[in-house]
């Protein structure tokens, strides 16, 4: 007997247990499913697993879909609260009009994935479709709070006071309980960070301190100077005896060069062109990150490590630590305002390396 009701059942390729159906222990057949809809930014998918627990206890017998960009589908896998990573691909996407679903909560408020929430059947749909305008529109009552973050700037910059993982569960009517990320890491996503720790003979008896030095390419305005970074590091070299660790990607590449070779002992170059689960690895092996609103705080977080996390043109109140660290938030007279670019930074610039060093120092 062919079991096509199986969580594990491909059809075109043997299920990862590599059995047939007849007898097979694993057959779990699908009961509830859930289609989420979170495809963009790779920081927000990541955040948006502390969703997955909530759904678990609402839905006990639902198996989660999960349509995300490519680009993230690292940062779902082996997560055993999902049944099913769906790449956001014209391929991939074609099965979802078939299966049916009996709950779909959207996440995203981009047109893709609000079209595609719409038209997907689901008798019970939250958060966020399209109207017969092409506009954005709401499926519940429950996610009109999300619904105007996006549109009025008093309540997003000033007067919210809710975590993005509050507004989710909001949206998606689920009891809120603090639930933290659902991200872990495998032995082979640790072995690069372990291999470079031991051929440059760090001990670990000194604090471990990541300097995630990039912003990103969408908000330059997230970016620390490379100034400040600099006298962080002789402070944590020079007063902590730290081992400085510099994380980031290719557009850090030449500033964590530099960085490198401006102070000589004490800081490390991790490199910059790991793979996203290998460089979540490194993240794992510091005893505190310091960061800016990025995909590396949301890993740090993610992973348990303490954070120090720097914000300028973005919102501190949407970001939970989980009580494992500290936001910092100048608070100039233009801030939060999520401009791209700006000619003065000022947000970031005051934000001195004297306070981070301090915060640092009292996390380690």
């Amino acid at each position: 007997m062919i079991r096509d009701d199986c969580i594990h059942f491909k059809g075109e390729t043997p299920c990862a247990f590599r059995r047939l159906c007849d007898g097979c222990p694993h057959y779990l057949p699908f009961q509830q499913k859930i289609l989420l809809i979170k495809r963009a930014a790779m920081g927000d998918v990541l955040r948006t697993t502390a969703l997955l627990p909530g759904l678990r206890r609402k839905y006990p017998d639902g198996s989660v879909f999960w349509a995300v960009d490519e680009e993230s589908v690292d940062l779902l896998k082996n997560n055993t609260f999902i049944a099913r990573v769906v790449p956001w691909t014209p391929d991939h996407l074609m099965s979802l009009f078939v299966v049916s679903f009996d709950v779909l909560i959207c996440l995203d408020k981009e047109p893709a994935a609000t079209a595609l929430a719409t038209k997907v059947v689901a008798p019970r749909k939250f958060g966020f479709g399209m109207n017969a305008h092409g506009n954005l529109a709401t499926f519940n009552a429950a996610a009109e709070y999300a619904y105007r973050l996006g549109f009025d700037d008093r309540l997003k910059f000033f007067e919210n006071r809710k975590t993005y993982q509050e507004i989710i569960y909001e949206a998606a009517e689920v009891e809120y309980r603090n639930d933290p990320y659902a991200f872990s890491l495998t032995d082979e996503n640790r072995r690069k960070a372990r291999a470079y720790l031991s051929r440059r003979r760090i001990s670990g008896r000194k604090p471990a301190v990541g300097l995630n030095t990039g912003a990103g390419s969408k908000f330059e305005t997230k970016q620390w100077p490379p100034g400040h970074y600099r006298r962080l590091i002789r402070l944590l070299t020079a007063k902590l005896g730290a081992d400085v660790f510099l994380l980031g990607g290719p557009r850090e590449r030449s500033m964590n060069r530099a960085l490198e070779k401006a102070v000589a002992r004490g800081v490390y170059n991790t490199g910059s062109d790991h793979a996203l689960l290998d460089f979540a690895g490194f993240i794992e092996a510091m005893d505190v990150v310091v960061s800016s609103d990025t995909l590396g705080m949301h890993l740090a977080i993610a992973l348990g490590r303490k954070v120090v996390a720097l914000f300028g043109s973005t919102c501190p109140q949407e970001i939970e630590l989980y009580g494992r660290g500290v936001k910092l938030f100048a608070g100039t007279a233009c801030a939060p305002c999520y401009k791209s670019t700006c000619p003065d930074m000022t947000c970031m610039n005051d934000i001195t390396p004297e306070q981070v060093f301090a915060e640092v120092q009292k996390l380690l």
